[in-house]
């Protein structure tokens, strides 16, 4: 027995009344590392491969999934045979015709290739056990047992590679930056690095071209400038960035400028190396979090536009999963100060605290540069520390500089954030499972405090094979308790996902689906459209009314005067 349980996904169709052309600008921060789908990291690029690539299915802010490259599936009653229909009219921007091919391919890569180690970090191969393709728009996927969250990866998380085009390159060491080919509804024209990426519409897409002839993805420095370009009108909206809080009141005052604010999926946190002293004893991080107070955050950085997040990582945009009986710790400069002089860090002269071992108790806040939203968060933690005897001072770096940092272990502290989808083990598996840790000098994608903890591998385990949604719901509480306990990170707010765009050149904005990429995501930017001309009307010139005894006269002048013409003719031609 199968069940099918896909909702359509409904485009507002074309009509002779919406215009097709026009450029649209999109503001993005320069951080671009690769357009590869499988090894790209920052949110920069994932907007712009977003809108080549696509993946089977689509999920959109309430967790409901919509046809992508796979119009239906199917599952069966154990849970362990999945069935995918493919559109029958795709063809990748090369002109080469997709098919059931390269989907098995895409994943025979991440589970059964010599790329696997590098690439399967939430180890499907635990769970797959074969793909077969039983035609070229049918693929099925048989697992070895139940897994909770195979729709989320298989079907929306990984983008559909070209067999053609990836099976002759090495996959791990290729950036895909000179001609990226997709099947999606924008194909990639040029890169330029700092200035821009351009990509213009698949007049071919098997889904209907969009409106808009081209994307050109402008790329900042810092988000400031980015906020300044929006209101000037040089970028129509922004992507992979957040509208800064203290340039909202301007934008709702501007009636060519639409705000919308979405639920709070975008998380900051404070990491801990785990692997560098005083910061791998439990009881100094928990001073820390008594220290910082997360409510004054959200209050002056973000000025109300996020809430506080609780200790257990698990936000309340993910609804049910989020353990209530989890809060954070208030902030509390006197219980900080008692757990570290219970520890026996005791204040020098000049208020640093001094470590047993007779170091001082300082370091690095390592963070974003650019985002005044990170250093300002960054600047009011350092000065709580200070005033607990612990010295941090801010360094400020690229995005890319940051992750690679942090990866390799090369930091004290960092302060870093991320979007939240709705598939609770994204959020939890890769961030805590100690397979995805590191040693020191070896770079850890997400992992990147370094946690190891036992305990946490089972329940992480457990929870993703856990197909009763009660049970997996009860292992997942118990998930975050622990992380409340063991403070391996501190989570400090939720902010709110602030959107905005021009809308005196273009509308249609949100009319498609929006994700957690917002309104430049490629179903939502398919229905964006040049504001159409306003209708031409016909004006009626009334006829005055003529009586007919009028036209009665005019037709006796008319004959009278033609007589007299020809009387007065013929008088000439006999004198002469």
């Amino acid at each position: 027995m199968f069940a099918s349980m896909l909702s359509p996904l409904v485009y507002e169709s074309a009509t002779a009344q919406i215009p097709t052309g026009g450029d649209l600008k999109i503001g993005l921060p320069d951080e671009i590392d690769n357009f590869n789908p499988y090894t790209r990291i920052m949110a920069a690029s994932g907007s712009v491969v977003g809108l080549i690539y696509e993946s089977l299915l689509r999920m959109d802010l309430k967790g409901v999934y919509h046809p992508g490259l796979a119009v239906n599936y199917t599952v069966s009653a154990d849970g362990l045979t999945w069935r995918f229909i493919l559109v029958r009219n795709a063809t990748w921007h090369d002109g080469t015709k997709f098919t059931s091919k390269d989907v098995k391919f895409t994943f025979d890569i991440i589970i059964n290739s010599t790329y696997t180690a590098k690439l399967d970090k939430y180890k499907l191969r635990d769970y797959i056990g074969s793909i077969e393709t039983p035609s070229d728009y049918e693929v099925v996927f048989k697992l070895k047992k139940p897994w909770a969250p195979f729709l989320y990866y298989v079907g929306a998380f990984y983008s559909i590679v070209p067999q053609h085009v990836f099976s002759k390159v090495n996959i791990t060491e290729f950036k895909n930056m000179e001609n990226p080919i997709g099947t999606g509804p924008f194909k990639f024209k040029k890169y330029t690095p700092g200035a821009s990426v351009e990509l213009e519409a698949n007049t071919a897409y098997w889904g209907g071209r969009p409106y808009v002839n081209r994307v050109i993805f402008v790329l900042y420095k810092s988000t400031s400038s980015m906020m300044l370009a929006l209101q000037a009108g040089d970028v129509d909206t922004v992507s992979a960035v957040t509208i800064d809080p203290a340039i909202v009141p301007t934008f709702l005052k501007d009636p060519k400028i639409r705000v919308e604010i979405l639920p709070g999926s975008i998380i900051r946190f404070l990491g801990f190396n785990l692997k560098r002293y005083p910061w791998s004893v439990r009881e100094v991080r928990e001073a820390i979090a008594y220290a910082i107070d997360k409510k004054a955050i959200v209050d002056t950085v973000m000025l109300g536009y996020a809430d506080p997040a609780p200790d257990g990582w698990v936000p309340d945009y993910l609804g049910v999963w989020r353990n209530p009986k989890i809060t954070y710790r208030p902030f509390n400069l006197t219980k900080a100060n008692e757990i570290l002089d219970k520890l026996g860090f005791l204040k020098g002269p000049d208020g640093i605290r001094v470590t047993p071992n007779g170091t001082k108790l300082s370091g690095t806040i390592l963070t974003i540069s650019g985002r005044a939203e990170f250093e300002r968060t960054a600047e009011l933690i350092s000065g709580w520390l200070k005033r607990i005897g612990i010295d941090v001072k801010v360094l400020a770096l690229s995005l890319g500089t940051v992750d690679e940092r942090e990866g390799v272990g090369d930091f004290d502290l960092g302060l870093m954030g991320l979007g939240v989808p709705l598939e609770v083990d994204w959020h939890l598996f890769e961030r805590f499972h100690s397979s995805a840790s590191r040693p020191l000098g070896v770079y850890a994608p997400r992992n990147w405090m370094r946690y190891e903890n036992p305990e946490m591998d089972q329940l992480l385990v457990a929870q993703r094979e856990e197909m009763n949604l009660q049970k997996r719901i009860q292992i997942v509480y118990k998930i975050q308790e622990i992380i409340a306990r063991d403070l391996p990170l501190l989570a400090l707010y939720t902010k709110h996902s602030i959107l905005a765009y021009r809308v005196d050149k273009f509308t249609g904005w949100g009319a498609g689906d929006v994700s957690t990429w917002g309104v430049t995501g490629a179903t939502a930017l398919r229905s964006v459209h040049l504001i159409p001309p306003p209708p031409v009307k016909e004006v009626e010139v009334p006829v005055p009314y003529i009586p007919m005894w009028v036209w009665g006269v005019i037709a006796i002048l008319i004959v009278v005067s033609g007589a007299s013409g020809f009387i007065a003719y013929r008088y000439r031609a006999r004198k002469a």
